[in-house]
């Protein structure tokens, strides 16, 4: 445990705070957060400082107590996801101890602390990796209540199967509080189908009496229900309807909140997600094979298998898709990959082809990752020329170093663990950071030096929920250039950060504007493959502040 807790360090902990808070989701929390702390309201959620309805209040309190312990600041903000990676981290080894042996559990640990789509979430201010967690503890802690798991140190008394489940039911209640109804659909699709297969295939009895059930509910009630019902009697009845109907069935119903998607769109993210271990999957099809011709399989693969399966199941069905929705799945996967990659390395015959394509192809991954942040030089414009190769060369040590474990397999999995972590390190603390203050920072100074009595400042295309979190004010929503050119013809001053794209066109349609400062702007919240396959230089983006008449003299 003390070894994974250090690997979590390096890479859920280390340079927490780069780079800047880009991501417009990350922005909401962030900020919200912190009107949180600066109001006083601990009950209702601000943004922009008015009211937010649309999500739970667990991540703003978590968040905001990490502000009032440490101040405020991206580390801050990014901490509660940053310790749910952890515990997930350490959930997983558990769980593996548990079901297999100490070194699967290890090796479990070190895939889930060093899979690149958890250490992305663990390192923004967004309540998906949290969610993870409790949906994990409260699957887990089921599991191990109702059916007692396989290769089990003694049957559970009574007893503690009812501190097993309390504990789920609390991690459920957890869960809701941080997303909404879905941190107990998730447990209770995973569950109750394994319970009800194991009864009827005569593996497991149901073990749980109707007593341990009562005090789960009540457990579960007890500590999600008291906010709810705290903002129904500030907030009315209407916000019940508002939140369970319109933030959470809307959301999974319809197209409303999210571009609909095609039925795979999963599985290409879970993949990438699993990286760079997700090469070794293909471990898997000799096991497929041997399923095929016995009709045989241990019951806690099927347990793992079907974990791992339904959160896939119920995303894709639903018509609003994002890739940070299906995290739910990394636990589980993370232990079928270490019991099969496990399996594998205990082999006594040093020769294995397809462990040794599986490792080559891991490490081709990170030399590919390391050709892309080569190719995307001319998009890190504020880093000198010998910083970016240097990270780029770390990416490709990284991966030779990794290929070169093939001649000794038991080395693999600690070159893939240090390799992930100088992945890690070199793509947060280059890669997407800045050498100095990043642009959003630099552009809330500018606007901060240019407000000479409070005026209004609007914001139109760029800076989307970030900007209010750097310059602690409130922002003017501007979701056209229409509404840009009206406020920006305001009889009093006022000012307005626009493309400069957007400003040639406001001026070539006679709206009066000084330009007051601009700064060279990379959305790195946005970046993604295509980007870095084709880095243009049109992907950074001239921002400009401008006010609508000029300011008297000095």
């Amino acid at each position: 445990m003390l070894l994974l807790i250090g690997v979590c360090a390096l890479t859920f902990l280390a340079g927490l705070g780069q780079p800047a808070i880009t991501d417009s989701d990350e922005g909401f929390y962030a900020e919200s957060a912190r009107e949180m702390v600066e109001s006083g309201d601990w009950l209702t959620p601000h943004f922009n400082y008015a009211y937010r309805f649309e999500k739970p209040v667990l991540y703003y309190w978590l968040a905001a107590g990490a502000y009032r312990l440490v101040g405020v600041g991206e580390a801050a903000a990014r901490l509660p996801s940053a310790l749910a990676g952890l515990g997930l981290t350490l959930l997983v080894f558990l769980a593996a101890r548990r079901w297999f042996d100490d070194a699967t559990g290890l090796l479990a640990g070190l895939i889930a602390a060093t899979s690149f789509g958890h250490v992305a979430m663990a390192r923004q201010a967004l309540p998906d990796l949290t969610l993870a967690f409790l949906v994990t503890l409260a699957t887990w802690c089921a599991l191990v209540a109702a059916l007692d798991p396989p290769r089990r140190r003694g049957a559970l008394a009574a007893d503690r199967r009812r501190r097993w489940l309390v504990v789920a039911a609390v991690a459920a209640a957890g869960g809701v509080l941080a997303k909404g109804p879905v941190g107990l659909a998730l447990p209770v699709l995973v569950v109750l189908p394994l319970a009800g297969w194991e009864r009827l295939a005569g593996r497991s009895r149901w073990h749980l009496r109707r007593a341990h059930l009562v005090a789960a509910a009540l457990a579960f009630l007890a500590a999600a229900a008291p906010w709810f019902l705290g903002m129904t009697v500030v907030h009315g009845v209407d916000y019940l309807d508002r939140f369970f109907v319109t933030e959470n069935l809307d959301r999974f119903a319809t197209a409303r909140f999210n571009d609909p998607r095609p039925w795979w769109y999963y599985l290409p993210i879970a993949i990438g997600g699993m990286l760079p271990w997700s090469p070794y999957m293909l471990l898997w099809l000799p096991a497929l094979a041997r399923f095929a011709r016995t009709r045989r399989v241990d019951p806690a693969t099927v347990r793992l298998l079907w974990w791992a399966v339904a959160p896939l199941l119920f995303y894709t069905l639903a018509v609003g898709k994002q890739p940070r929705y299906i995290l739910p799945m990394v636990g589980p996967l993370a232990v079928l990959l270490a019991a099969t990659l496990r399996e594998r390395l205990g082999r006594r015959s040093s020769r294995d082809p397809l462990l040794t394509a599986c490792t080559t192809l891991a490490g081709a991954v990170l030399v590919l990752l390391g050709i892309l942040a080569h190719r995307a030089r001319p998009l890190l414009v504020d880093w000198d020329a010998l910083w970016t190769a240097a990270a780029a060369g770390a990416f490709w040590t990284a991966g030779i170093g990794v290929c070169l474990t093939v001649v000794r397999h038991r080395w693999t999995p600690a070159a893939l663990t240090a390799a992930a972590i100088v992945a890690t390190l070199v793509t947060y603390c280059v890669v997407l950071a800045s050498p100095g203050p990043a642009p959003v920072e630099r552009m809330a100074s500018l606007i901060a030096a240019s407000r000479e009595g409070g005026e209004r400042y609007g914001r139109h295309a760029v800076f989307a929920r970030n900007l209010v979190f750097y310059t602690r004010t409130a922002f003017v929503e501007l979701p056209a250039l229409q509404a840009a050119s009206d406020f920006l013809r305001a009889p009093a001053r006022v000012l307005c950060v626009l493309r400069v794209q957007d400003v040639d066109r406001l001026e070539a349609q006679g709206v009066p504007l000084e330009r007051l400062g601009q700064v060279r702007y990379l959305d790195t919240g946005g970046l993604n493959l295509r980007t870095l396959l084709d880095p243009r230089p049109d992907h950074l983006q001239r921002v400009v502040l401008v006010a609508n008449r000029r300011t008297s003299a000095p």
